[in-house]
């Protein structure tokens, strides 16, 4: 058998009511709140949980991706310049990041680069 890395990528979000003049002075008050650690996020606040190979896989050569959606149907085209591609459902902006990151999973060449963490269990990133 083979010895993989997986890294766990966990994104936690909790929406956090701020009165203020404007949205942008919302979120500055609120950022300095979470510097202060006046908000803590904690496992409650989990919003999702991934898996993706380790270390991260770089493209391999540039690339054209052409997109066309179609509004009535919610059709969601994407392909190269030759014609090659998929065609997506897409009804929300969710649904249009999940058909771009499959579109680059299954078409995009990708290459391997090396590891940027030590993965010894001695490493400081590992010591809390």
């Amino acid at each position: 058998m083979k010895l993989y890395n997986v890294e766990v990528v966990e994104t936690l979000s909790r929406v956090v009511e701020q009165q203020a003049n404007s949205y942008e002075e919302a979120e500055e008050l609120v950022s300095a709140r979470y510097s202060n650690e006046e908000i803590v996020l904690d496992y409650n606040d989990l919003d999702d949980t991934s898996y993706k190979p380790y270390p991260s896989q770089e493209l391999k050569k540039s690339f054209n991706i052409n997109v066309d959606f179609n509004k009535n149907t919610k059709d969601l085209w994407i392909g190269n310049e030759n014609g090659s591609g998929a065609k997506y459902k897409c009804n929300t902006s969710q649904d249009l990041e999940i058909a771009i990151k499959s579109y680059l999973d299954n078409y995009i060449e990708l290459e391997t680069v090396k590891p940027e963490k030590n993965l010894s269990k001695k490493s400081k990133d590992y010591e809390r």
